[in-house]
């Protein structure tokens, strides 16, 4: 069948542009492109892959074209930023642990390059046409995540909220925070434990990495059709 066209847009951002666009296809899958600037070193980006590019979506594959002496950092929960790949400023290697570092459509990760560059995520958007993901966040904890489909989306406006949209502010508990990065992270908004209004209304683009720490156990659910 023909799918429709997920997202057209461009956005600026403090430390970068995204730039996104989902093609027709005559299949079930839809692919596509996101385009994430990385400013030059010292300068971080905080980004995400909204893309399943191969089914193993290592740092290796994912991130193939970064110049010589990039830096990528992962978080954990338990341990915080302690998964740190590199490319070699040499030989433009990558350290071992590349090909066992995966940045799959959700995992938000950190990107630091010598020298200004524009990575450009590419692959099929999970979940298929007709599908739903669902990605679990787990209770008071702070987790790095982008979204896993490339939709942009604000958490108020009710066209962000449902089907075919990012689906985040209405599916994110009370006494949720989010944190955003602009060269330095910092609490973008807060989901009241009370009332379930949340104080700011920011904008999330396709590629951007961000914290999130829920009030609760959920699944962040997005339906494509």
């Amino acid at each position: 069948m023909r799918t429709k066209t997920l997202l057209l847009g461009v956005a600026a951002l403090a430390f970068g542009i995204y730039s996104s666009q989902a093609q027709n296809v005559y299949s079930q899958n839809v692919v596509g492109y996101v385009n994430v600037i990385v400013p030059q070193a010292p300068a971080w980006a905080c980004a995400a892959n909204p893309f399943d590019l191969d089914g193993v979506d290592n740092i290796t594959n994912v991130l193939a074209n970064a110049p010589k002496g990039t830096t990528v950092e992962l978080f954990s929960p338990a341990t915080g930023f302690s998964t740190i790949v590199t490319r070699s400023a040499i030989n433009g290697s990558w350290s071992a642990a590349a090909a066992t570092t995966f940045i799959p459509p959700g995992v938000g990760f950190m990107i630091k390059c010598t020298t200004a560059y524009t990575n450009t995520f590419v692959g099929n958007v999970i979940p298929n046409s007709g599908g739903t993901n669902s990605l679990p966040l787990s209770a008071l904890t702070l987790q790095l995540i982008g979204s896993p489909t490339p939709y942009s989306g604000t958490l108020t406006n009710a066209s962000d909220n449902g089907a075919n949209s990012l689906n985040l502010g209405a599916t994110l508990p009370k006494n949720t925070q989010i944190q955003t990065y602009n060269n330095g992270f910092t609490l973008a908004a807060t989901k009241s434990a009370i009332n379930g209004t949340w104080n700011a209304n920011p904008t999330l683009m396709p590629g951007q990495g961000f914290f999130v720490k829920p009030g609760s156990a959920t699944n962040w659910q997005q339906t494509l059709p």
